[in-house]
């Protein structure tokens, strides 16, 4: 008798591991899980959904590759003429970085946590080292943050990821994320954390391949498999274009 209460013990013990382990787990899909960029593409909004433990907060980020970015700093010489000075290299940048939550960033880090504080843009100035010539450019990964969020490739989305009602010890999110139009073909990352008093709980990942289609493939595989046939063919519609505007400023000055 006591062998099968000790059993019986063991298995309610489990169980309630069991239990317990899944309230804390993440789970994340993504649609669509390829981007196809044509001729017409102009960006397009990925949703990603799932589950999280319901006393936690979702944090969805799109992530590139890291890569290393060369880059000339420009600066005016004797104070008159902008030209390019030095080179400077960003070694470990991700190629794309959009962090959404549906809390305030600021309240997330408030409890004092310092994993949302990696997670977030802030995040990557630990991470991005700088190579360059001479000194004076300890604010160069500031700068180069706020290049990317001009070119819309870094960015922080706060109120696109709402949530249902908790069953089981889990609620159910989806994030909208605007993809921008200026993604390059490659490899990407959606990555889900969900964040209790500033730490991480749970995470999940799910991969979304970008890649050139139509048109553009076209003009990619012309360009790499038949270098030369496409400098003939760009020269000649250069040409043509440029005879274009030629004869269409003639016929206005006829006038």
């Amino acid at each position: 008798m006591k062998t099968l209460y000790f059993f019986l013990l063991l298995a309610l013990g489990l169980l309630t591991v069991s239990n317990a382990a899944a309230q804390d787990a993440a789970r994340l899909t993504v649609e669509p899980a390829a981007i196809s960029i044509g001729a017409l593409y102009n960006g397009i909004t990925l949703t990603a959904a799932g589950s999280i433990p319901e006393d936690s907060e979702a944090i969805v980020r799109f992530i590139g590759a890291t890569c290393d970015l060369h880059m000339k700093e420009r600066g005016k010489v004797g104070g008159v003429v902008w030209m390019n000075l030095d080179s400077i290299t960003f070694k470990g940048a991700p190629s794309v970085c959009l962090v959404s939550s549906a809390a305030d960033f600021n309240g997330l880090e408030a409890n004092g946590g310092v994993s949302v504080k990696l997670l977030r843009l802030s995040g990557l100035k630990g991470a991005i080292q700088v190579e360059a010539n001479g000194g004076g450019h300890e604010n160069a990964v500031e700068e180069f943050l706020k290049l990317k969020r001009k070119e819309g490739l870094y960015k922080e989305l706060v109120g696109n990821i709402s949530y249902e009602s908790a069953v089981e010890g889990q609620k159910r999110f989806r994030a909208q994320v605007p993809i921008p139009s200026r993604l390059a073909p490659g490899s990407y990352m959606v990555e889900l954390a969900a964040v209790r008093n500033g730490e991480v709980v749970a995470r999940a990942e799910q991969p979304v391949d970008a890649a050139l289609v139509g048109f553009p493939a076209m003009l990619a595989a012309l360009a790499f498999e038949h270098s030369a046939l496409y400098g003939i063919l760009a020269t000649i519609i250069a040409l043509l274009a440029g005879l274009a505007i030629g004869l269409i400023f003639q016929s206005k000055g006829a006038h």
